[in-house]
């Protein structure tokens, strides 16, 4: 191939120089001489064909894994084929080739969080995918096949992460919801037993008869939600409590205890085991010591023990009582006696 094109090219300008002396003067030489020529490069280009270079190329398997992501607990496993071109295709260079994509592979990952792996994967592709060098002219190296994965443990853990995630946010604005329609309901809907029964009525149009029904329990439903006390009398534990406070601590006691005992006998149970409940007061019942439908025991007319074992004083004798009554002497105008 190489003697032919040195033929061609040793040719043609010898072609050209006879056409001239042929033509000798004028245009018309000038003509034919550049046709000449320009059919020779025509025909040589179609004649000689360039031999292909030769191939230097080397491959070898790259599977890792390890490298990072943008959380750091959680790392990707990567799978590829290393291509690289050697000047001297003597030398082995698959440690370096293997070694620059792992390079580029980490700095492609690490931006990346890991759910989102198959997005690192096309970017990784696209990065390795075409031949490059350090330095010009020296090992050129790319990769093809390329696959990014997760283990299988790490893609389920992150899974319920996701979802727990979600729930999380899912509650926060259920949560928020909820709290715009009490602080509503409080501050507007139910802030007065008028505005109880306009929102009624705005729920149930038409509805008017039944609101004037209902607004005793609206009136009482907007006390609740607006925290204010109790009506028609009702008895307030809290208040009630408090003003047994502000009594002397040795006080405290005997008044709650009374207050328990009223409350039972006009049947507010309720609070009355409240009292007792906060001031740790012992329920009081009366000891029977007969059935209810029985009459009481008669008193028993036998001689009790203690007769038996104390004896009787002796009688005293009339002499005794003579003797006495001399001594003590007649009575006095006042009642009292004089001593003889």
């Amino acid at each position: 191939m190489n003697l032919n094109r040195k033929l061609v090219a040793a040719a043609l300008p010898l072609l050209v120089a006879v056409i001239w002396t042929i033509a000798k003067l004028g245009w018309l030489g000038v003509v034919l001489a550049a046709a000449v020529g320009a059919i020779g490069w025509i025909a040589y280009r179609w004649a000689v064909q360039r031999q292909p270079a030769e191939d230097n190329s080397h491959t070898s398997l790259l599977t890792t894994s390890g490298l990072p992501t943008a959380d750091e607990t959680v790392f990707l496993e990567l799978s590829a084929t290393v291509h690289w071109n050697a000047v001297k295709p003597e030398t082995y260079h698959g440690d370096l080739a293997r070694e620059l994509v792992l390079r580029q592979a980490r700095e492609v990952t690490s931006r990346w969080r890991p759910i989102q792996y198959s997005l690192a994967q096309h970017e990784l592709a696209a990065r390795i995918g075409r031949p490059e060098a350090e330095t010009p002219g020296e090992l050129e190296v790319w990769a093809t096949d390329v696959l990014l994965t997760l283990p299988e443990a790490v893609q389920q853990h992150l899974a319920k992460l996701d979802e727990a995630h979600r729930d999380g946010l899912l509650w926060e604005v259920s949560a928020v919801n909820e709290t715009r329609i009490r602080t509503y309901l409080r501050e507007d809907a139910l802030r007065t037993p008028a505005s109880a029964v306009v929102w009624w009525l705005s729920q149930h149009e038409g509805s008017v008869e039944r609101a004037v029904e209902l607004a005793d329990v609206l009136t009482r439903l907007s006390r609740l939600a607006t925290g204010e006390p109790a009506a028609d009398g009702a008895v307030d534990l809290e208040s009630l409590i408090e003003a047994i406070e502000n009594l002397a601590e040795q006080a405290r006691k005997p008044a709650a205890h009374s207050l328990a005992e009223a409350f039972e006998q006009t049947g507010l149970t309720d609070l009355a085991t409240a009292l007792r409940d906060k001031y740790k007061l012992p329920t009081l019942r009366p000891i029977v010591d007969h059935p209810p439908d029985s009459e009481p025991p008669e008193p028993s007319r036998e001689t009790p023990a203690s007769a038996e074992r104390w004896p009787a004083p002796a009688p005293q004798t009339a002499a005794a009582a003579n003797g006495r009554a001399s001594v003590e002497g007649p009575p006095t105008s006042d009642g009292a006696r004089t001593e003889g």
